[in-house]
């Protein structure tokens, strides 16, 4: 189901992509750094527009989102291809993958309208684009989200942020929540980690998304051995989470898991989560959460006034949940939680 994609200029080789930073200049024939928006008949195209690789239901704790809507399920929306292109990626079969020479093709397709069809079928509160970066089919997220709203579902989007002004203005307005990947404190541990030399346009979308277009943020930063796992760079980065998002906002400190062209290294231990979890705290953050292990305390809310566990999770999500209204249902306390 190709489509015509926006955020394209002409240059004399081909086609300027314009949705994200990498500004691909694309010949006839070719794709991007993404793999799915390519050149065909000198025009710019979506070439994945409603061709899901992955449809699933989640849990909206699995983003991770913990503060929003907590015990919903989502429909979960992932395709082909990838613009950030991390080493170590979990889903590298899917978001490393091309969706040229008509690879697109043999996936299914679903309509915005089949997807909110699907969603109220099987009793899901709404979508989430997740598990390869959601820039890469802007148009159909759009048109998703548009659609959702409309049906009075929650939107949300699973992303490193790495897109252009103009297109995060696009989609934002239809988003609920924005959920951030925050791969390292600066551009050393980014470009280590991933296609991406200068993630300012990262950190930009994500503040961006909160303080201009209202959205529910949440950031993760997955701690890598030998990346980011040092006390420095685990400080810096809750550091920018406190100064820039605000000390409410959720941060998620969780384990890699070796996977990938990182296959090599080990498993992130526990202690080095906790230690950061800890550095989270100290820095100001109200909530911190260890993920990837399972059973681990800090999957909890704890209402930081009174003490008491508000949202108590287990491994596929929160089972039992003390908020109304956003608020601590013990002492009242603003928990920042979205229902």
């Amino acid at each position: 189901m190709n489509r015509s994609a926006l955020f394209g200029e002409p240059t004399e080789r081909g086609v300027r992509c314009t949705l994200c930073p990498h500004r691909c200049d694309i010949a006839e024939g070719r794709e991007g750094t993404c793999r799915v928006r390519g050149v065909r008949g000198g025009q710019l195209l979506s070439l994945v527009y409603g061709r899901p690789a992955t449809v699933v239901s989640d849990e909206i704790e699995k983003k991770p989102l913990y503060h929003f809507h907590p015990g919903t399920r989502a429909l979960s929306l992932g395709t082909l291809g990838c613009n950030v292109l991390c080493s170590g990626c979990q889903n590298w079969q899917i978001s490393h993958a091309s969706a040229g020479r008509g690879a697109a093709e043999k996936l299914p397709t679903l309509t915005p309208k089949e997807a909110v069809a699907m969603a109220r079928r099987h009793k899901l509160a709404g979508v989430a684009w997740t598990y390869n970066d959601p820039v890469v089919w802007a148009e159909y997220v759009h048109d998703v989200a548009v659609a959702f709203r409309a049906a009075g579902l929650y939107t949300a989007f699973i992303t490193a942020g790495y897109i252009s002004r103009e297109a995060l203005d696009y989609l934002a307005p239809h988003l609920d929540a924005f959920k951030f990947d925050l791969k390292a404190p600066g551009a050393k541990g980014w470009s280590w980690f991933t296609k991406v030399k200068d993630p300012e346009p990262c950190f930009e979308a994500a503040v961006r998304a909160k303080t201009i277009h209202g959205c529910h943020v949440e950031v993760v930063s997955n701690i890598v051995p030998g990346l980011n796992d040092d006390e420095p760079s685990v400080i810096a980065m809750a550091e920018w989470v406190r100064d820039h998002l605000g000390p409410n906002t959720p941060w998620h400190v969780t384990r890699f898991l070796p996977d990938f062209e990182l296959s090599y290294l080990k498993a992130t231990p526990i202690p080095t989560l906790e230690r950061a979890a800890a550095l989270g705290r100290k820095a100001g953050l109200r909530f911190v959460y260890v993920g990837n292990v399972p059973g681990h305390a800090s999957r909890h809310t704890v209402c930081p006034a009174c003490g008491r566990t508000a949202i108590h999770r287990g491994e596929r999500g929160a089972e039992e949940v003390w908020v109304k209204a956003g608020r601590c249902a013990v002492c009242g306390e603003d928990l920042q939680v979205v229902q």
